[in-house]
């Protein structure tokens, strides 16, 4: 028997003796430390369950609380956790709650764009109200939620997280009409006060003749609200959709003091507002030498194959719109919500309820221009 378990009782060779597995610097605490921790985020189940996954031992030592946390409705503020730690390689979706890979190569203009990965990321990328793109089925700048997350990730979590405010500066060209020319969009993002900021001049130019008909063609807008052109509302399905004055073919007696020049009236930085959205815009029209810009015959579809005209005497219409998309930590925020053309809005305030609160642009709190005075005050700052 003794010969039995000598070989259990003898102490192994100095070649299998293991070096002690190094303990984590939390665990060097004294249990009932961590028991005072614990204690101290009873108050908030999902730090409880963060805190457990700080390592595998501490995991086992608090087995019995997360177990008791396991039907608690905490898995989204969990996640919104995780998500501070993951942020290089993840975002956290709302509405299937889970945490989702991006890449660093992804911006509103990238063919990836993650609205359309459905087949991987299920029915979250069919939601309407996350894409903020005014010219459906023309602009290649199409802004999801996702992007303006994972923008203000890195704001808020650091710059190894998330992307970057360049990403979302991606400058292109969109038609109007097929054969009219193309408005070319130069966006900038600016985070002001922990929200983010849109900036996107929309430019188009030509031939008097040419930006008319490329204006009155009614199917170019800077918000989902406000349009360059008198597009019908029921070919849109918006319920609210105005038209920039500015930019109305001058009549009556002004149109008699410019001959030759009566299919514009020139304007500089004439100020302008959404009464939904929170986007403030300037209109300038003036007469420039420029290219008009416009697509080769050959492919009329593709917004990538432009071609640039011989220099004339022409129009230069620019409309530089602001854009306020809050903080961008809730897909229902009213500011996205009305930004992307949503009819469902949140409190405007902490003392409004969403049953109380304004559908749209509360005026008051929102007066106009408020939007492009934030944008400005920086130039200053």
């Amino acid at each position: 028997m003794g010969q039995a378990f000598s070989c259990v009782l003898r102490p192994p060779p100095a070649s299998l003796v293991l070096e002690p597995s190094h303990t984590p610097p939390l665990l060097k605490l004294p249990a009932e430390l961590l028991l005072c921790i614990t204690a101290q985020l009873s108050s908030s189940p999902e730090s409880v369950i963060a805190f457990s996954l700080a390592c595998k031992r501490l995991f086992r030592f608090l087995e019995t609380d997360v177990a008791s946390l396991r039907g608690h409705q905490c898995r989204g503020s969990l996640l919104v956790l995780l998500e501070k730690d993951l942020g290089r390689d993840f975002f956290y979706c709302s509405t299937c709650c889970r945490l989702h890979r991006f890449s660093q190569s992804w911006n509103p203009t990238t063919v990836e764009n993650p609205r359309y990965n459905i087949a991987r990321h299920g029915p979250y990328y069919l939601a309407e109200r996350q894409l903020f793109n005014p010219n459906p089925g023309s602009a290649k700048y199409q802004l999801s939620y996702v992007h303006a997350r994972l923008v203000m990730n890195r704001h808020l979590y650091g710059a190894s997280k998330g992307l970057s405010l360049d990403s979302l500066a991606q400058p292109c060209s969109v038609r109007s009409w097929v054969s009219e020319p193309l408005w070319l969009q130069s966006p900038s993002a600016r985070i002001i006060e922990d929200e983010l900021f849109l900036r996107v001049t929309h430019t188009i130019q030509g031939t008097s003749a040419s930006v008319r008909d490329g204006i009155e063609g009614g199917r170019y807008c800077i918000c989902m609200h406000v349009a360059t052109g008198p597009v019908l509302p029921v070919l849109r399905g918006w319920d609210a959709l105005n038209r920039i004055p500015e930019l109305e073919e001058p009549e009556g007696e002004k149109r008699c003091l410019e001959p030759g020049r009566s299919l514009f009236g020139s304007c500089r930085d004439v100020p302008g507002s959404c009464t939904v959205c929170l986007t403030d815009y300037t209109t300038t029209v003036e007469r420039a030498k420029v290219r008009e810009r416009g697509q080769s015959s050959s492919n009329l579809v593709s917004v990538l194959d432009l071609t640039d005209g011989a220099v004339i005497d022409g129009w230069r219409v620019t409309v530089t719109a602001y854009h306020g998309l809050g903080r961008c930590r809730d897909i229902k925020d009213w500011r996205w919500v009305t930004l992307v053309g949503g009819k469902d809005s949140g409190p405007r305030d902490g003392t409004a309820t969403r049953s109380t609160a304004r559908i749209g642009r509360d005026m008051a709190l929102y007066p106009p221009g408020v939007v492009m005075e934030k944008w400005r005050a920086q130039d200053h700052a």
